[in-house]
Parts: C-alpha cells; sequence; structure tokens
C-alpha cells in the first residue's frame, strides 16, 4: 500500500465499541497483524504504551458519535 501514502509498519489492528465510547474500553488494540516480532511487536496487541495514545488520538479525531 506504500503507493497510497501507507507502509507496513505504521498500520496497526483496532477494533472500536461504540458502546463504550469515550471509557478506556472505546479502543481495543486486538488484531493479528499486530504480531511483528521485527517491531518488537510479539502479540495481537500494541505492546508500546506511547503508540497506543497516537492510535486513541487519531481515532478521537476522526471518529465522533
Amino acid at each position: 500500500m506504500e503507493e497510497h501514502g501507507s507502509v507496513q509498519d505504521d498500520l496497526w489492528g483496532i477494533n472500536l465499541h461504540p458502546d463504550h465510547f469515550a471509557t478506556n474500553q472505546w479502543v481495543e488494540f486486538d488484531s493479528m497483524i499486530n504480531i511483528r516480532p521485527s517491531q518488537g511487536n510479539r502479540s495481537r496487541n500494541v505492546e508500546n504504551a506511547e503508540l497506543r495514545k497516537k492510535i486513541i488520538n487519531i481515532v478521537d479525531k476522526l471518529v465522533k458519535l
């Protein structure tokens, strides 16, 4: 997808739970595409706390219920 401005290193899988909007359960980081040993992420979750914060900020800006 790099030809469209995206690179694999920047793509992360999340799930949104609208019934938990504005709570800490709103964004779930569980996805198979998150398993990336080469980037230090060895589970289905986004393990880096700073990266999780960035993802939440992007989601909060783009998604309004």
